[in-house]
């Protein structure tokens, strides 16, 4: 039997092959589309894909240059031009996706003969499931608001654009501040906040008050606290609040914890213990107030949480965290670690991230021990849970404030107690 590994002619066939097979699946694809949308008479269906990526594969092996592949690419595009113009007559406001997709395909069939073939393929399927999703980007543009658009634009510009032009230098007073690196915490903690809003979206607060907390507490704890306290005087029951309350807390902890792991590993193995044992009580606490069941939520009553993406709150917290930075670093200097603590203890009133990302760059840099920066991170999540404790009493009333404050105080003693054990 020959061998025919390493020939040429089947490498060309193998490819051609290749080239072959992303016609057709982009042209069954746009067969399939336009059965489904009734058209009786259609530009370029299965056949014709094919055959343009065939075109191509041959063109692109006939002639190692661009001279043939160019001729063949001018005249299917003009083609394509005087069937779209002939359609557009017909059809105002028609759209040139199968045009544009059938150059693409001529394209990707000279790709797969020149040493590009896992690329082509590649680019065959993507090109079919993107033509494929019609239907869904058409209701997701529906679906989406003004205001969601612009906050995912705003998320793609503070990540994509701002922060690779930032310099990467210490400086300011303790060489504390670092412009990459606070935008670099501002733009992790948008992302969080944008998946919380996404998941609170698509959920809703309908389907009930605890989903609705864990869902906020990746988003923002301090607002869900605040929102659901408020629906007090929508009928729902305390018992239900409280426990989709605990439940966005139990979420901060969470979020503490794959904050710290982006930045301090060591970090989080001395915090680990805590935050998984103050979880635990905080799931015990949910199970306590839940035990008489589920009262249903109004479905009515909307999570307010805002546009996470909102400029404003960006660059305010870009400040915090600069001003956080420096006092820590003034108190770390001034009184040792105790200077550390208060400042933990302060901060921790306005935002736990802060000095959390704070705390966790310290000591992987060496300024501070990590123990220290475990410490100040638990101080910091305390401070911020016996303040929404109060919150949600003022807020909510007595009965909510005490079934809050029972549980936060149990998660903050466990805490604690696992903090100094281990």
């Amino acid at each position: 039997m020959p061998d025919f590994a390493g020939d040429p002619m089947v490498t060309d066939l193998v490819h051609l092959a290749v080239a072959l097979a992303i016609g057709f699946l982009i042209g069954f694809e746009r067969e399939h589309s336009h059965a489904e949308e009734a058209r009786k008479h259609t530009f370029a269906g299965a056949r014709t894909f094919t055959l343009t990526a065939v075109a191509g594969g041959l063109s692109g092996i006939v002639d190692e240059g661009l001279v043939l592949p160019s001729i063949l690419l001018i005249s299917i595009a003009g083609l394509t031009a005087a069937a779209y113009w002939a359609t557009a007559r017909e059809k105002p406001g028609a759209g040139g996706t199968t045009e544009i997709a059938l150059l693409l395909t001529f394209l990707l069939g000279v790709a797969a003969v020149r040493d590009h073939v896992l690329e082509a393929a590649i680019g065959g399927v993507a090109t079919a499931i993107i033509l494929s999703i019609k239907q869904s980007v058409e209701r997701w543009a529906t679906a989406l608001s003004e205001q969601e658009l612009y906050a995912a634009l705003r998320l793609l510009a503070i990540s994509v654009i701002i922060l690779p032009i930032l310099p990467d230098e210490p400086f300011g007073p303790y060489n504390a501040l670092n412009l990459r690196d606070i935008w670099l915490m501002v733009v992790f903690i948008s992302g969080l906040s944008f998946l919380g809003y996404w998941l609170i979206r698509f959920a809703g607060s309908g389907r009930g008050v605890l989903l609705t907390g864990f869902a906020g507490g990746l988003a923002s704890s301090t607002a869900t606290t605040l929102s659901l306290s408020r629906f007090v005087k929508r009928g729902v029951a305390p018992s239900e609040l409280a426990a989709g309350i605990v439940a966005a807390n139990v979420m901060m902890l969470i979020r503490i914890g794959v904050l710290v792991a982006a930045l301090a590993r060591d970090v989080l193995l001395a915090l680990a213990p805590a935050l998984i044992v103050a979880a635990l009580a905080g799931g015990a606490g949910i199970l306590w107030l839940r035990r008489g069941g589920e009262t249903p939520a109004n479905d009515e009553a909307v999570l307010e949480l805002g546009n996470p993406m909102e400029i404003k709150p960006a660059l305010i917290f870009a400040a915090l965290l600069a001003v956080i930075s420096v006092a820590a670093s003034f108190g770390a200097e001034q009184f040792g670690q105790s200077g550390l603590m208060l400042v933990a203890l302060i901060s921790g009133l306005a935002d736990v991230d802060a000095i959390t990302l704070i705390a966790g760059r310290k000591a992987a840099g060496g300024e501070i021990e990590m123990m220290a920066a475990a410490y100040a991170i638990m101080i910091a999540a305390a401070s911020n849970i016996i303040l929404k404790a109060g919150m949600a009493s003022v807020v909510g009333g007595r009965a909510l404030g005490v079934r809050v404050g029972a549980v936060f105080a149990a998660m903050i003693t466990a805490g604690a107690v696992a903090l100094l054990a281990f």
